[in-house]
């Protein structure tokens, strides 16, 4: 329901990291008019487990905004604006049948960067790299993630949101692992740290949307080698 007097008691609701591989999806709420801020993440098992064919992840989103205006002492004299994204479908709904005055729009300006941030620091609390998202323009590309992932497959995959397709397309993409040589500088994403040339490494080859490699510290790797080959490479 449309209020034809929009005022200053307003409701703003935004969410981040739907399109994250990494990490559920965060949701932030914030009150406009006294700027109270509520913030919730709509847990990984929604993403990896057949609840996400079913959407209920969704439901969740309905729940986090329940809990919110309870928290936040959110009425139906507040009006609402939120993201016009397909995580609200089912709050819509939950808007309307309760009648509470609410609309579609796109939401810009403070809770777009609160709600950016809030999920950016609980992707880092997770382990993702603090410098690997505030220094990309892409942070949260699928294929930057799964190189990340990758570099620590059987902890990492427990992060991910392993319904999607692209997950299911491209998680078991063929890898060559082998000893080598590093001749210039480069990162380990396993540990984070960086690597001194010149050093033995453990480089991990694949292509998916295109030819990748990353190098890891000798000792960072676990796994089994599936090559012995030793040649001098360049970082990408």
């Amino acid at each position: 329901m449309i209020s034809s007097d929009w005022g200053e008691k307003m409701i703003q609701i935004d969410d981040a990291g739907s399109g994250s591989l990494i990490g559920g999806t965060g949701i932030g709420i914030l009150n406009t008019d006294n700027n109270r801020y509520y913030f919730r993440v709509v847990p990984l098992k929604y993403y990896q487990t057949d609840l996400f064919q079913k959407k209920a992840y969704q439901d969740y989103v309905v729940k986090i905004v329940q809990d919110a205006f309870r928290e936040m002492n959110i009425d139906k004299t507040h009006q609402i604006e939120v993201c016009q994204g397909y995580m609200f479908d089912k709050l819509r709904v939950w808007l309307e049948q309760n009648n509470y005055q609410w609309k579609s729009t796109k939401i810009e300006g403070p809770l777009q960067i609160m709600v950016e941030e809030s999920f950016n620091q609980y992707v880092i609390d997770l382990g993702l790299p603090p410098a690997f998202i505030k220094h990309a323009r892409f942070a949260f590309g699928f294929h930057r993630l799964l190189k990340w992932v990758f570099a620590d497959f059987d902890n990492r995959k427990k992060l991910c949101k392993t319904q999607w397709k692209s997950w299911q397309k491209w998680s078991n993409t063929k890898k060559n692992i082998y000893l080598n040589t590093l001749t210039q500088p480069d990162y380990c994403l396993k540990c984070g740290k960086k690597i001194k040339p010149p050093s033995e490494v453990i480089t991990i080859e694949y292509v998916t949307n295109k030819p990748t490699t990353l190098n890891l510290h000798k000792n960072c790797y676990k796994g089994k080698l599936n090559s012995t080959e030793k040649i001098p490479i360049s970082c990408q």
